[in-house]
């Protein structure tokens, strides 16, 4: 007589070889250590890209590269025909990405300008 069993129920049906498990706990710390040398890559050219890591020729020519692309998404932003042209879509502009940090920096350079415009008057 044949013995019905439900397959799914036996548990020496679907068991993985010692083999097999070996390779995945391998496969696993793998892609484990992969993962955590990929985040430390990211977090360290993360850790590069801070204003303060910067020399001063990369800062000046992310300033004017960022400021150039405000100015272009400002005129862009502006001369559009819909009408989008709330001040809304104007701060998204400006504080895009690494944006703030050049604005800051504008600012204070602004500043600074119109001390010394004040002070020799």
């Amino acid at each position: 007589m044949v013995e019905k069993r439900n397959i799914l129920e036996s548990s020496d049906t679907y068991t993985l070889s010692d083999f097999q498990k070996l390779q995945l706990a391998q496969s696993y710390k793998k892609l484990y250590s992969n993962t955590i040398l990929e985040n430390k890559k990211i977090e360290e050219a993360q850790y590069n890209k801070r204003v303060y890591n910067l020399s001063l020729k990369t800062l000046f020519e992310n300033f004017f590269t960022v400021w150039t692309q405000i100015v272009n998404e400002m005129t862009t932003l502006v001369y559009d025909n819909n009408n989008n042209k709330n001040i809304n879509n104007y701060l998204i502009v400006l504080t895009k990405d690494d944006r703030v940090i050049y604005l800051g920096l504008m600012f204070i350079l602004l500043s600074l300008i119109s001390y010394f415009i004040f002070l020799t008057k």
